[in-house]
């Protein structure tokens, strides 16, 4: 009996030895852990993840980047159904506990202990501090700082805030991080248009949101829907009639999400490097909205002009043929079809389809849908043998010489919705359209299609190609010219140059002799170029043309081609150039991102691009408000600073306005009969491989390139005419369609004069073959036999060895 005795004192002293050993070590824990904890203001303030959100100007979706999507909600919009649901399933005794539930602690640890999962130990104050702090922690360790955590969170914040929290932060499956944003993913819903078997169903995938949501595992979810249910009507938070339709509801779960609603891929992209190179990887989780210059109206426009006028392009040029071949299956059976089929991306509009059979004069074919139709005969003639850009064969007499049963061809809808043979141009390019008294970017196209990964999709022809500009690139060569002695009547001499090493020609291989500065731009001569360029010098010329936004520091010294656009640029530089003759002579910077709003912080940028601002530089207008002791309302942005003389400006509009109506533009006349404010150039670089135009009015700049992406002849038969222009007039007729008339306003200064066609002089009265030119007031040409007997030559610029 002593024995025992002892050895009961012995067990007693040991129980006493180790619960105060479990004690201290469980305060020096304490100890050491709890100044470690986040504090209230670190939990309450978290920021919630979010995707990258890109928008147009007028508020269209044009593309998310990030997987991660939250929504936050505040309890009291939180239905009472939702936290009942999660308190009767997750935690019944949420409200009478002060953070730790004891008894399922204990069943908890010793599942641990033992290597079983029976589950129950965390409350949901514990599980929200899991989900906000101790991911990827030990068991024991996290256990034991969510103990403390949970203790000192239910002292700071009451029940109601807990359960906020964890409703908006807990992973719901499917990228969705809380309630709301899992409405939204699973049901297209707010939560408070939920039924009680949608919050059963998105309850009951917490413990596991991978492996019993709805849309991979319907048949889990309908259980946990049921055991969610069972425990509401057993605690009475349901009843009966209630518990017994949410359990007959059907699976209604569906992957959504916001569609984008503006085609812009190349749009979103810049948008999200610029994003990453300021904000780093929180640029696509951490809510960002991006709201960017781009109008939808002109996006659409562009991105319809852009693939019309590729695909026309294309089929003048013959058809290259099926992209893949399948030999029919010998049941019939199209499975195999329409595998391929399934893995086959559309491409812009042109959809894959395999060739069922072949008629004399109609092809049906396989849809990836399975849709099986028929392409009638206007939509197959087109399509003769591709052989080279400059030549093809004959067109075709029936639809056997074009494809067969097996092939894999592209199809499209015609404009009255009838389908036809389609093909992806091998050929590519790009439109861009700027705001040019802000250098706002108002559409924006890289090419035929982002998504064309087999073709360089992804390669923007607008910001990334560098190509030659040839004649576009004039303009600012002759307003170089204007400002230093040449008037747009100087007499230039187009002749072949005398020089051993090159030998330029015109692109009519004709030479007019000694012709007018302003009639060698609207018609596009080469020698007068570059002897303009030849007299003025690289170091006049390329100064001055930097004022345009070129960085000539890359362009060649001393190379007289630069006259003609040999110099590769971006097709961006030369849309942001021709904004300074739009505008009148300022210099604005190209920009895509208006405002950036930020789901935790609200506004964190708003744009302040250079602004055109005439009233800004009245220097004079001002000076008599402030001596009349008035106030001078300016306008709150910051004004663009001028680069070229607003005469020269004028004068250069006045000229290309001359090759809308008489020059290679005369196409964009017809198309537009009643626009008098648009002017332009057209480009094209020797063989035809570069084809662009630049036009605008008053409140549009629009540049069109064409090209491949390695270079190549475009065809002996085509030119900027012929290809680029078509798409700058689909674009800017839609778009300018209904706007008023805005073109830049004379300034003081200049003069009209009536001028002779023969000689660039003055015309005396009555004189035939005359014409109004405008000058400079100091420099009007005088007649050809002035009073003073003087020699009042046409020519008015520095002189040109060649």
């Amino acid at each position: 009996m002593t024995a025992v005795k002892i050895i009961g004192k012995f067990l007693v002293w040991c129980g006493i030895v180790v619960c105060l050993g479990i004690i201290m070590v469980s305060a020096s824990l304490y100890l050491y852990i709890s100044p470690k904890l986040p504090d209230r203001e670190t939990y309450t303030n978290l920021r919630l993840e979010n995707p990258l959100r890109i928008y147009s100007a007028d508020g269209k979706l044009i593309a998310e980047f990030g997987s991660r999507r939250s929504r936050p909600i505040k309890f009291e919009d939180i239905p009472p159904l939702v936290t009942n649901a999660l308190i009767s399933t997750e935690d019944k005794r949420f409200f009478s506990h002060r953070g730790v539930d004891p008894l399922g602690l204990i069943r908890s640890v010793a599942g641990i202990a033992l290597g079983n999962d029976w589950g129950g130990g965390s409350t949901i104050t514990m599980q929200v501090t899991k989900n906000f702090f101790f991911e990827g922690e030990t068991a024991y360790t996290r256990k034991f700082k969510e103990i403390l955590l949970a203790l000192k969170m239910e002292r700071e914040l009451s029940k109601d805030e807990i359960l906020e929290l964890y409703l908006n932060k807990t992973f719901f499956g499917i990228s969705a991080y809380g309630i709301a944003a899992a409405a939204e993913q699973y049901y297209d819903k707010d939560v408070s248009e939920l039924s009680l078997a949608e919050i059963a169903t998105m309850i009951g995938l917490l413990p596991r949101p991978n492996a019993y949501n709805p849309l991979a595992s319907p048949r889990e979810s309908r259980n946990v829907k049921q055991r969610v249910l069972d425990r509401m009507l057993d605690q009475g938070m349901i009843t009966s009639a209630e518990h017994q339709e949410a359990v007959g509801a059907p699976n209604m779960a569906f992957r959504n999400g916001r569609q984008t609603e503006l085609d812009a891929p190349y749009i979103a992209e810049m948008v999200r490097l610029q994003m990453i190179e300021k904000y780093g990887d929180l640029a696509l989780t951490d809510g960002f909205e991006v709201y960017t210059t781009i109008d939808s109206g002109m996006q659409a426009a562009a991105n319809l002009a852009i693939a019309k006028g590729l695909e026309q392009y294309d089929r003048r040029h013959g058809y290259r043929g099926r992209e893949n071949h399948m030999r029919p299956a010998d049941d019939g059976s199209t499975e195999q079809w329409l595998r391929v089929l399934d893995r086959t991306p559309v491409i812009s509009s042109q959809e894959p389809a395999f060739v069922q059979s072949v008629g004399e004069r109609e092809i049906t074919a396989l849809l990836k849908t399975g849709e099986v139709i028929t392409i009638p005969w206007d939509g197959i003639r087109w399509a003769k043998r591709f052989i080279t850009s400059s030549t093809w064969g004959s067109s075709p007499r029936s639809a056997h010489e074009v494809t067969e049963a097996g092939d894999l061809i592209r199809v499209m809808k015609d404009d009255n919705g009838e389908w036809r043979l389609g093909q992806i141009p091998a050929v590519n390019g790009g439109l861009v359209a700027l705001d040019p008294n802000t250098g706002a970017i108002m559409s924006l196209v890289g090419g035929y299609e982002f998504n064309d990964r087999g073709r360089n999709g992804q390669f923007n022809r607008i910001t990334q190609a560098e190509r030659q500009p040839g004649s576009n690139f004039k303009p600012f060569l002759y307003t170089a010219a204007l400002e230093n002695g040449y008037t747009a009547a100087s007499l230039i001499n187009d002749a072949p140059l005398a020089r051993s090493d090159y030998r330029p020609e015109n692109f009519s291989g004709e030479f007019m002799g000694p012709i007018r500065l302003s009639y060698a731009l609207t018609t596009s001569k080469n020698l007068v170029s570059l002897r303009i360029y030849d007299a003025l010098g690289s170091d006049v010329v390329l100064p001055y043309v930097s004022r345009f936004g070129f960085n000539t520091e890359d362009f060649p010294q001393n190379d007289l081609t630069v006259a003609i656009g040999s110099h590769a640029v971006h097709p961006l530089e030369i849309a942001t150039g021709y904004t300074v003759f739009a505008n009148g002579g300022y210099k604005v910077e190209p920009f895509v991102i208006a405002r950036v709003d930020n789901f935790n912080d609200g506004e964190m940028f708003r744009a302040q691009p250079y602004t055109v601002c005439p009233a800004c530089e009245n220097t004079a207008a001002i000076d008599t408000l402030l001596d009349n002791n008035q106030v001078p309302e300016m306008p709150d942005v910051t004004p663009a600073p001028r680069v070229i003389n607003e005469r020269a400006a004028y004068i250069m509009n006045t000229i290309l306005r001359s090759v809308i109506t008489d020059g290679s533009g005369r196409p964009a006349n017809r198309a537009m009969p009643d626009r008098e404010d648009i002017h332009g150039k057209t480009g094209t670089t020797n063989d035809a491989n570069d084809l662009w135009f630049s036009g605008y009015n008053g409140n549009l700049v629009t540049t069109v390139y064409v090209g491949y992406d390695q270079p190549q002849s475009l065809g002996k038969s085509e030119q900027a005419a012929t290809v680029a222009l078509p798409i700058w007039i689909d674009f800017m007729k839609t778009v300018l369609e209904g706007t008023p008339q805005a073109s830049m306003a004379q300034p003081d200064g200049l003069e009209f004069v009536r001028i002779s066609r023969k000689t660039g002089l003055r015309a005396s009265p009555g004189e035939d073959n005359t014409f109004f030119e405008v000058f400079r007031e100091e420099n009007v040409p005088g007649y050809e036999e002035s009073s003073t007997g003087t020699d009042n030559s046409g020519f008015e610029g520095p002189q040109s060895p060649f």
